[in-house]
């Protein structure tokens, strides 16, 4: 009989280092230890990180039978365990014993991410993969980006609470029945019943998706009701200007659109006399264009790259986006029989006249590209508008479920887009790792050229991966890559993008 307790002493004794950054007796800060102990000194134990690389990058398998017995099976090493029903407790049998001791940190590990004991240990289990999915890692996760990873040290630090805990719960709780200093690893196999694999994936990473009502459509669809104005701010290629037009069709709004460019001057928002095929006419601007749709119903006014405008050009957004009480309007001249709703827009013309508009029927909605890797002619928003944009809405990444499905629908196959969006994780990623870094990860619209390159060069008959390749070397590289003094990509962070692309993404599938 082999106590798990007793087993974890010799996980501290594992030369074996799958984590960089972590050291054989390394002191936990206190700031890192376990909340069971937080008080007693600790030390890192290679052993249970071991286990937990093993956890992540697939090695290890679970599977279930209908009476939640689990399974065990490290397919790398060879070695597993079966657990069956026991009075009082769980009873593991494991098939090898010279491996016992990585076992038992393994089978510790299934108990927890199975949700059937450890409950502390399955907490700091998740903290620790919430921290690597931000860096962009998904199970099964990457060997060579795992263990980078934990170069940062608030990860490093979430690894070392990681396997503090698993240690501290073990030992604590002697009366639990399933981990206790009872249960035991014995030497002979265990034959088991039909199991079914377990959803290891979507164990380890359970949907957190944004609740519904405040995803950025639901807040757009929500402004549109009452009029408002909103600032979709983020890099290009997560969405910002399709979130903006599909919720004008979603709503049924008429839909005006404004493209920012530098040379636009205040007086063409609102329009001016211009050459056309009967001679000089009035022409009306975009806010004229609004503001007459929005007198008749409900009107969204897109001004897509806000900061591509001369400053000077967006004095004419602040009076516009004003409102007026219907007193107010009719003081300046408004019959008051036009006038609908409590709260009105008004935009003055050069003739001296208005243009008015419910404000309810009204909605603004504005993006923009901060950040200095975007050419744009001013550097902010000034606060007087800033001040009458109700919603200021981030946009990171593309949502993956949404990403996923456009790709999907583009390429015609999940598998394509899956490597397709693995393979835009990995330059995410790089972006946070140390030394070679690119400049830029790829965006959905770089994801899409890719889909569409490598369907292509399928149909010339060229191999998945060296479609892929050769679609990421003429699309994706160019874009992530800087360039030096004589206009050369850096090969450095060519052959790091190259060889992650390859090992990550072409490999592990």
């Amino acid at each position: 009989m082999i106590n798990i307790t007793a087993d974890l002493d010799m996980l501290y004794n594992t030369r074996d280092l799958h984590f960089e950054g972590t050291s054989k007796g390394q002191e936990i800060l206190e700031d890192h230890r376990s909340p069971l102990r937080p008080d007693q000194a600790s030390v890192y134990a290679p052993g249970i990180g071991q286990a937990v690389y093993r956890l992540l990058t697939g090695d290890v398998q679970l599977a279930a039978a209908p009476d939640q017995v689990l399974h065990v099976t490290d397919t790398s090493l060879g070695i597993s365990a079966s657990s069956h029903a026991h009075p009082g407790h769980r009873v593991w049998a494991a098939h090898q014993l010279d491996t016992r001791a990585i076992m038992s940190a393994e089978v510790a590990l299934a108990e927890a991410v199975a949700g059937t004991a450890l409950p502390k240990t399955g907490e700091a289990l998740r903290d620790f993969v919430q921290a690597l999915t931000r860096l962009g890692l998904k199970y099964p996760m990457p060997r060579t980006a795992l263990a980078a990873a934990t170069r940062s040290l608030p990860v490093l630090g979430l690894l070392h609470r990681l396997t503090d805990t698993l240690d501290a719960e073990v030992r604590q709780d002697e009366d639990l029945d399933v981990l206790s200093t009872r249960t035991s690893l014995q030497g002979q196999p265990f034959k088991a019943g039909p199991t079914e694999a377990v959803n290891l994936a979507a164990l380890l990473h359970p949907p957190r998706t944004r609740p519904v009502h405040s995803t950025p459509a639901a807040i757009l669809r929500r402004l549109t009701r009452r009029g408002g104005a909103a600032l979709l701010v983020g890099p290009p290629g997560t969405f910002k200007t399709e979130t903006g037009k599909r919720v004008a069709v979603e709503e049924r709004l008429t839909l005006i659109i404004a493209k920012g460019a530098p040379g636009v001057e205040d007086r063409d928002f609102l329009g001016g006399v211009y050459p056309t095929a009967e001679g000089p006419q009035w022409v009306d601007g975009p806010i004229s264009r609004a503001f007459l749709a929005a007198a008749q119903g409900r009107t969204l006014l897109l001004i897509d790259e806000v900061l591509r405008y001369h400053p000077e050009a967006l004095n004419v957004l602040i009076g516009a986006m004003d409102t007026v009480s219907t007193e107010e309007a009719v003081a300046v001249g408004l019959p008051a029989d036009t006038l609908v709703g409590e709260r009105h827009h008004l935009l003055p013309l050069p003739n001296g006249d208005h243009l008015c508009c419910p404000a309810a029927n009204l909605t603004w909605v504005m993006t923009t590209n901060l950040g200095e890797d975007h050419l744009q002619t001013a550097d902010r928003l000034d606060a007087a508008l800033l001040s009458r944009i109700d919603h200021v809405i981030d946009f990171t990444y593309p949502e993956e479920t949404t990403a996923r499905a456009l790709y999907t629908e583009i390429g015609g196959s999940e598998r394509l887009s899956d490597l397709i969006y693995r393979t835009e994780l990995v330059t995410r990623d790089a972006l946070t790792g140390a030394g070679v870094q690119p400049v830029r990860a790829m965006d959905a619209r770089k994801s899409i050229a890719m889909l569409k390159e490598v369907r292509a060069l399928l149909g010339e008959g060229l191999e998945e991966g060296d479609a892929l390749l050769c679609a990421f070397q003429t699309i994706a590289i160019p874009h992530c890559c800087a360039r030096d003094a004589a206009g050369r990509l850096e090969e450095d962070a060519v052959e790091m993008l190259t060889r992650r692309v390859i090992e990550e993404v072409l490999e592990a599938a």
